[in-house]
């Protein structure tokens, strides 16, 4: 008896299982009922991707958007692609293979205006016969030359944008080669055998949920491997920092432009740098064509120069080579997720992103973006990051970590309002860390009038302006935020550009399965005195906001004495990444921040 109430359990324990793995992909466009990539080793250094995908459709809009069409770029000048099968199953079990004007080549999309990579190809795999309930299969290989990449490696991301029910990463190598690999976010381990001369490794996945299509989610989180046939980072590295890029020569152009750029800035270090930057981001394209498509190469600095584009990874060597020549100690940076990084890993394709890093004999350790010119040290912005130097002259690998660092954004004022047309006063303004736009008031002081909202600045004069902080007294004039209406008036009060606002959140769901990262940690206030005649009352009913928790905080108060009107606000984010169990603590903060009824007086006039 004991024995059959087991198997009856067990019975419907796997069949509310199976139920609630269908509902859930029952609440998506399409599920993988198989998914299969395969990556293999030969002994001459070649190698091969191989994918096979079983797709079912379960929504119009799979078919018309998402997976009517099989996108697969490759580089023919290194690979080779081999379409195996494509065909598709339609609900009621008919076949309909894949008809041949259905292949079809293209330019990739990142490469249309790039004329140095228009050797780089698209095929298009338009399939056919698609319904709701149809089954797109899909096979395919993509044939790696010897030498195209600086090691056999590879980061394979597990989830999709659809539920996978069945899914399989395969790593093949030659018996007596060892793989190195680091799983992150999964306790999946692999099974490791050997056939016939051959070392197999093979992940295996069952009901992985969709990817969730939530902003602002923890990239390092994502599930995915990370593998490589070479045992540590400095034999790859040195095999990628080789190339004649890196020795950042200058052409007579590059030189007669640049002698112009430091006469100009009178010798000024940075002010060179920043033209230096302005010109290489706004000036050369920008290419956005990932790194391992080419193989990790990089053009020489000419090239680019003469091309005039290039990949983020040449234009910060361009970048480099042209802050050498103007005697700026600089060095381009490869930007990886500390939770990446393993020096034990012989691998590049855990590299971000790339920028610069200057010493000048004022400020130490400056991080500029080659491809868009930033109002501040990107330092501020590098918390979580490992930051690795790429140089080819160095004996061992030099890392450096930047820490996160809290921002500050405080607004205080005193206004004075006599009729619709003058409402007038002086607001102190102070910034610093990340909410400071140093490098934009270096050149342009004059942008310390742009950055209040709800306000229009007349007149100021900084205390203080340097790269940590800045602090300015500004005469304002506020009519412009005053909307009257009948004998009601509408004021919203001044707030900092520079704050939570440029973040552009003006919305947060209900519930989040993610967690969430905050682009920074910070803390703002403003504090106000606004005198009114005696004949205006207040309208808006005077209160007491306080939320504190471990992650953030809020506290408004609104008071009115006699004729002044007292306004505070203040927030607080401690925590760069909220959990997704923690969730309601940030949406409470931020619903009472943002709401525009604690920001926005009303008031009356009684006469």
């Amino acid at each position: 008896m004991k024995s059959i109430l087991k198997n009856s359990i067990l019975i419907l324990t796997i069949c509310f299982s199976i139920t609630a793995v269908l509902a859930q992909e029952a609440n998506n466009d399409a599920v993988y009922k198989k998914l299969v990539k395969e990556y293999t080793l030969k002994s001459d250094g070649s190698y091969s991707f191989h994918l096979y995908k079983e797709v079912q459709l379960l929504s119009y809009y799979s078919i018309n958007r998402m997976y009517g069409e099989t996108f697969i770029i490759y580089n023919p000048d290194y690979q080779k692609l081999k379409i195996n099968k494509a065909y598709t199953v339609m609900a009621d079990g008919g076949r309909v293979a894949v008809p041949d004007n259905a292949f079809n080549k293209v330019l990739p999309r990142y490469a249309s205006k790039a004329p140095a990579f228009n050797d780089l190809r698209e095929m298009v795999v338009t399939h056919t016969g698609l319904e709701k309930g149809a089954v797109i299969y899909m096979d395919y290989t993509i044939q790696n030359a010897a030498g195209f990449m600086p090691a056999f490696m590879g980061n394979v991301i597990i989830p999709t944008s659809a539920p996978i029910r069945e899914m399989e990463l395969i790593v093949k190598v030659p018996a007596g080669k060892t793989l190195y690999y680091k799983t992150l976010n999964i306790r999946t381990a692999p099974d490791i055998i050997n056939i016939g001369g051959v070392t197999v490794y093979s992940w295996k996945f069952k009901h992985v949920d969709a990817a969730p299509a939530e902003g602002q989610q923890v990239r390092d989180d994502i599930p995915r491997v990370l593998f490589s046939t070479t045992e540590d980072l400095m034999r790859v590295y040195f095999k990628f920092v080789n190339q004649p890029a890196f020795t950042y020569q200058t052409n007579d152009k590059m030189d007669t432009i640049l002698a112009g750029i430091i006469d100009d800035c009178q010798e000024d270090e940075l002010k060179i740098a920043m033209k230096i930057q302005q010109m290489v981001a706004n000036e050369i394209s920008t290419y956005s064509i990932p790194p391992d498509i080419l193989g990790y190469r990089a053009r020489t600095p000419v090239e680019v120069w003469n091309s005039n584009g290039g990949t983020q990874l040449e234009k910060a060597i361009l970048m480099t080579s042209l802050l050498l020549k103007a005697n700026i100690n600089a060095v381009p940076i490869a930007v990886i997720p500390t939770k990446f990084y393993d020096d034990k890993l012989g691998t590049l394709m855990n590299m971000e992103e790339f920028i610069v890093r200057l010493n000048t004999k004022k400020y130490s350790r400056l991080y500029l973006s080659p491809t868009r010119v930033r109002a501040q040290n990107l330092s501020y912005s590098l918390g979580g990051k490992t930051l690795l130097i790429l140089d080819g002259a160095i004996e061992s690998l030099k890392t450096f970590d930047e820490k996160d660092t809290r921002s500050v954004v405080r607004c205080g004022g005193t206004f004075v309002y006599e009729d619709a047309k003058s409402l007038k006063g002086n607001l102190m303004s102070e910034m610093t860390n990340g909410a400071n736009p140093y490098f934009d008031l270096l050149q342009d002081s004059t942008k310390i009038k742009g950055l209040i909202q709800n306000a229009k600045v007349t007149d100021f004069e900084f205390r203080a302006l340097n790269e940590s902080r800045t602090v300015a007294d500004l005469k304002v004039e506020l009519f412009t935020s005053v909307k009257s209406q009948s004998t009601y008036l509408f004021w919203s009060i001044p707030e900092s550009r520079q704050g939570v606002n440029s973040w552009h959140i003006d919305y947060m769901p209900d519930k989040r399965v993610t967690d969430i990262e905050v682009p920074g940690l910070i803390y703002e206030r403003y504090e106000y005195i606004l005198s009114m005649p005696g004949n205006y009352v207040l309208v808006t009913v005077p209160r007491t906001i306080d939320i504190d928790n471990d992650f953030c905080k809020v506290k408004i108060t609104l008071t009115a004495i006699n004729n002044d009107i007292v306004i505070i606000r203040e927030l607080e984010i401690k925590k760069k990444v909220i959990p997704a169990t923690d969730y309601a603590d940030l949406k409470s903060v931020m619903d009472a921040w943002l709401n525009d009824r604690y920001r926005t007086l009303v008031i009356k006039k009684t006469e």
